[in-house]
């Protein structure tokens, strides 16, 4: 099976469509038929007069698409419409810069969904309203032949933006700052239970294939000795970005294929950057040390807008994703426990290297 096959279909849990409240609307300077609201983190530009603050509203992140059949997206569709690896036809929502403002997102207001009748602030109406992910094709040499799912034992790769979890702002940590690299998912694993070497894309585990980039990379690499040799006789995996020439726009303007790690896993289990092996920190993703931890989301999201990466210091950089040294969870103030990393990505980047 390949992954390029319309039959096949991409997971994700990603809480793309929530009913929500308007925390604040606010004037855009010059502009007298738009505003900026303020959904959770987010900033989103809608029409004056269209909501007040408290009132509720169906919040759809940046990169939803929605079916521009129903008749409530169908306003979108002149504003393009793509088909999706799967075959689903819809517009995806991307971030914006309208009057200066920039806006990621759509608000809608909740009256306009009645099949939602008394939905709450929080509530996940993903699947209700159809809305899926937008998962660009991958080329040939990065999808390659499938032999089945990524193992269950091995979570995506998908950090949570800080405009939907300001509370970690609040937990303490070692918090490090590491370079995003915008390329696409690459996991290498172990597992002496089925005597398995595996490499994994985002959703699917791949045959070795020496014409397969990742299978290439993790090959050269030699990740699967690695981990056997850092630990023995259990299921390890290496998670990170691949890029480079041919990958995502490869907005780094690089000749080669490389790999960057960002995730160590045992059993499952996040080990924290502080307990990597030499071997992993040495393949990690950059260390921004001139970062201090931001207090507020609009300090983490001002701070990455317009900075430079430290693999092409001429091209822009993607983010930052803040990740603990010492934990691999933190307890947020309402006592959930959550994953002890998140990531701000730079608007200025999203204008420009979005649609690659």
């Amino acid at each position: 099976m390949n992954q390029d096959d319309p039959t096949t279909t991409s997971t994700t849990t990603r809480r793309l469509a929530t009913v929500e409240t308007v925390l604040d609307i606010a004037a855009i300077p010059g502009a007298d038929a738009i505003v900026r609201a303020r959904v959770r983190g987010w900033d989103v530009v809608v029409k004056k007069d269209e909501f007040r603050p408290g009132d509720p509203c169906v919040y759809f992140e940046v990169d939803s698409m929605l079916d521009v059949e129903d008749e409530r997206f169908a306003f979108l569709a002149v504003r393009g419409v793509r088909t999706d690896v799967d075959g689903r036809r819809g517009h995806v929502l991307r971030t914006a810069k309208l009057r200066g403002q920039y806006s990621q997102g759509l608000a809608l207001p909740l009256a306009a969904f009645p099949e939602l009748a008394g939905g709450q602030p929080g509530d996940d109406v993903t699947e209700a309203l159809n809305v899926v992910k937008w998962d660009p094709p991958l080329p040939a040499e990065l999808s390659g032949q499938v032999r089945g799912p990524r193992p269950s034992w091995i979570p995506a790769t998908d950090e949570e933006r800080i405009q939907n979890l300001a509370p970690i702002l609040d937990c303490p940590a070692d918090w490090v700052a590491t370079e995003k690299i915008d390329g696409t998912s690459m996991t290498v694993y172990v597992d002496p239970s089925s005597e398995v070497d595996g490499v994994c894309s985002r959703n699917y585990d791949l045959l070795p294939a020496e014409s397969n980039t990742l299978w290439r990379l993790a090959n050269e690499l030699d990740l699967h000795a690695a981990l056997r040799t850092s630990f023995p006789g259990k299921r390890a995996a290496v998670q990170g970005e691949a890029y480079g020439q041919g990958v995502q726009g490869n907005p780094l303007k690089l000749r080669d294929h490389r790999f960057s790690a960002f995730t160590l896993r045992i059993e499952g289990e996040e080990v924290p950057r502080g307990d990597w092996p030499s071997w992993a920190l040495a393949l990690s993703v950059p260390v921004r040390a001139e970062f201090t931890f931001p207090t507020t989301v609009d300090q983490a999201l001002t701070d990455v807008d317009g900075m430079r990466s430290a693999i092409s210091p001429d091209r822009l950089a993607e983010g930052l994703v803040w990740r603990a040294g010492d934990r691999a969870d933190v307890q947020l103030p309402d006592g959930q426990t959550v994953r002890a990393s998140f990531k701000a990505i730079s608007n200025r980047f999203l204008l420009k290297h979005q649609d690659s």
